[in-house]
């Protein structure tokens, strides 16, 4: 299901499809955007096709929000458009006891630059270029 990333990979540059099936830690802070009000929160996890939000309840499977986040290194943030594909809730049968309780979040919706940066900076992990947290 969770595949940890290895932060000795050889390989040039990750493909999309690589970067898509991997998700590394990424314990920072990030924002939920509604349209009436903001929720700050972590997120535990990411790949190019979505992140690990930890969250006490979860979200309707389906709910479509936006995420801001900023890369480490970068103060621009990313702001995604997310749909919730799935929780790890407390009061329900967990999906995985690798992660605390919280939402899976797809990336559905990301202009173009932030695509690339986050590419980037997945793609450069993997080679072992980053170690800042």
């Amino acid at each position: 299901m969770f595949k940890a990333a290895s932060s000795g990979s050889t390989d040039p540059e990750a493909s999309d499809e690589v970067l898509c099936q991997i998700r590394i830690p990424f314990i920072q802070r990030a924002t939920l955007l509604y349209p009436d009000h903001e929720e700050p929160l972590f997120l535990v996890d990411l790949a190019l096709s979505g992140a690990f939000a930890e969250r006490a309840e979860p979200l309707p499977k389906g709910e479509r929000v936006k995420l801001r986040f900023r890369l480490p290194g970068n103060e621009i943030p990313l702001v995604v458009g997310c749909r919730v594909a799935w929780a790890n809730s407390r009061s329900g049968r967990l999906v995985t006891k690798a992660l605390p309780t919280g939402v899976g979040l797809e990336f559905v919706d990301m202009a173009a630059p932030d695509h690339e940066r986050l590419r980037v900076y997945l793609s450069d992990y993997l080679k072992g270029g980053l170690r800042r947290f």
